[in-house]
C-alpha cells in the first residue's frame, strides 16, 4: 500500500485536470511507482517493466484516472496488478 501513497498525495493537485489518463497522469503514476521501486532496491530495468505493467493493467480496468484514484484500494488489491510485481524479481 505504501507504494500508492504518493499517488494519493498528488491526487488533489490534478483535480483541475481532465479526468483521464493523459500523458501527465501516466507519467505521474510511473514516476511514483519507480520512486517506490528504487526505495525498495529494485533494479531500474525490472522496476520499469513492473511499473509499465501496473499502469497498463490499471488503465485497462480504470480508463478514467480520477476514478482509478477514487478506487485505489481495489487497484492495489487487483490480482492482475499484483502479478506485475513478479517482473521485479
Amino acid at each position: 500500500m505504501k507504494k500508492y501513497l504518493l499517488l494519493l498525495l498528488v491526487l488533489p493537485f490534478v483535480g483541475g485536470c481532465e479526468n483521464t489518463w493523459d500523458s501527465e497522469a501516466r507519467d505521474m503514476f510511473v514516476q511514483a511507482c519507480m520512486k517506490t521501486a528504487r526505495e525498495n532496491g529494485t533494479p531500474e530495468d525490472k522496476a520499469q517493466k513492473m511499473c509499465d505493467c501496473r499502469l497498463e493493467k490499471i488503465m485497462e480496468k480504470h480508463p478514467n484516472f480520477a476514478e482509478a484514484m477514487e478506487n485505489i484500494t481495489d487497484v492495489i488489491d487487483d490480482p492482475e496488478v499484483k502479478k506485475c510485481d513478479e517482473l521485479a524479481q
